[in-house]
């Protein structure tokens, strides 16, 4: 577990690669700091999990936000080496989360960079979001806000 509370004090030249464990706990430092998302996010109390496979380091990384009235209160961190048939074939919970969307690495740097949008990211054949269509368009706006301050967060790739 990450404390949402974490200060990252972080220079270019240390900049979190993109799905570390680092870059994790700069993200809930950046989710629960951004008034914008805060503001966007008010009222959101809900679980999603955020799946990236194949990332540089050889690994499939799962990242579980708890989040009460828009601040992270929890994170449940989970890494293995790719492909890691465990997490790829575990089955959506609907009881425990609200949504899960999974890519691989190269889809997540490209929506982190801007070069596609969550359009076209939704009809990917890369990208799968599991949960309930209504609950996930009805909070569109935290799911962009998440892209929108991940992809402000200094990180390498």
């Amino acid at each position: 577990m990450l404390s949402p509370t974490y200060t990252a004090d972080l220079s270019m030249s240390d900049a979190p690669r993109y799905w570390t464990p680092e870059f994790v706990e700069a993200f809930v430092q950046a989710i629960n700091s951004d008034n914008e998302f805060q503001e966007t996010a008010s009222g959101f109390s809900n679980t999603i999990e955020l799946r990236c496979f194949d990332t540089p380091s050889g690994e499939d990384v799962a990242a579980a936000y708890t989040f009460d009235d828009g601040k992270i209160v929890d994170v449940d961190l989970w890494i293995d080496d790719a492909p890691s048939s465990d997490m790829r074939d575990e089955p959506f919970d609907k009881s425990v989360m609200m949504a899960r969307a999974s890519a691989p690495y190269d889809m997540w740097v490209k929506m982190d960079k801007g070069e596609i949008g969550a359009m076209q990211a939704l009809t990917s054949p890369d990208y799968n979001i599991d949960g309930s269509t209504i609950k996930i368009m009805s909070n569109m706006g935290v799911f962009r806000g998440l892209n929108e301050v991940a992809a402000k967060i200094d990180k390498t790739y």
